[in-house]
């Protein structure tokens, strides 16, 4: 799937949340990095395939500090919370590369003529804004909700002699996602294989949750589209989008050798 149409469109992404807009980040510190990366893109010094290690770490330091908020204080050293954080590092590392590819189209116009460096740096610009406002905001909350819910679970294995069971449970209004709707009230044992890929958050955005509880299983398993990058149970994996599924891992065999390269030599 196109990145564009996973953030802002297509089945089961396009939720409108009833919470305020917030700025996940405050772009004015990553001003001059980015006329920087415009500038060696354009003259040929910097390539999509050589990422960019302040753009890493500055999208890594905000989904961590998001992933922290939502896991509490063991987030640093708890196994999961670990899992989680070498996770949004490979993200961060993925999401840089497609920033640099779409970045990196706009140098030729459609007649494939080198355009001028005032109009490539402009959609330079716009790429920046459209990936670490736009996407970043989505991802801030998704990294937020995903992480609290990691925590809950491993709360709900430790209890699960108490409360064997999970429930879906969904908010109720009118904003309730149709597939998400289909979920609810499902009462299955928390070990269920159902949880490992229905366990929310199961997409942008979503409010949906599970409570432990000692109400008897009832069984349902409904079939629902839940977009590959949310098939996922995050309190198992440590994995907030599933890396087989999120557009961001999409890459041909030069850039993929690019991206373990990079993680290779960063030890992740």
């Amino acid at each position: 799937m196109d990145i564009g149409l996973f953030y802002t469109g297509g089945e089961g992404c396009g939720h409108d949340s009833p919470e305020p807009t917030i700025e996940a980040i405050n772009l004015k510190p990553w001003q001059a990095m980015i006329t920087k990366i415009a500038k060696d893109l354009f003259n040929n010094k910097l390539k999509p395939t050589d990422l960019h290690k302040g753009l890493i770490d500055r999208t890594f330091k905000e989904l961590n500090t998001a992933a922290k908020a939502g896991f509490g204080a063991k987030y640093a050293t708890d196994a999961t919370g670990i899992k989680m954080q070498q996770h949004l590092f490979r993200f961060s590392v993925a999401k840089t590369y497609q920033q640099l590819e779409q970045m990196h189209g706009f140098l030729v116009d459609k007649n494939g003529k080198l355009v001028s460096y005032p109009q490539f740096e402009k959609k330079v610009q716009q790429v920046h804004e459209t990936f670490n406002r736009t996407y970043l905001q989505s991802e801030h909350r998704t990294v937020k909700r995903s992480s609290q819910a990691a925590r809950q679970w491993a709360q709900y294995q430790s209890d699960k002699d108490i409360f064997p069971n999970l429930e879906y449970i969904i908010v109720g209004d009118d904003k309730v996602r149709e597939e998400h709707e289909k979920l609810s009230g499902i009462i299955l044992p928390l070990d269920d294989f159902f949880w490992n890929d229905n366990y929310p958050p199961n997409g942008h955005q979503c409010r949906c949750s599970a409570r432990p509880t000692d109400k008897k299983a009832n069984g349902r398993r409904p079939k629902i589209d839940i977009h590959p990058a949310f098939r996922n149970n995050v309190g198992k994996t440590g994995v907030v989008f599933a890396e087989n599924g999120h557009p961001y891992f999409t890459m041909d065999k030069k850039a993929n050798k690019a991206y373990k390269e990079y993680l290779d030599g960063q030890g992740k």
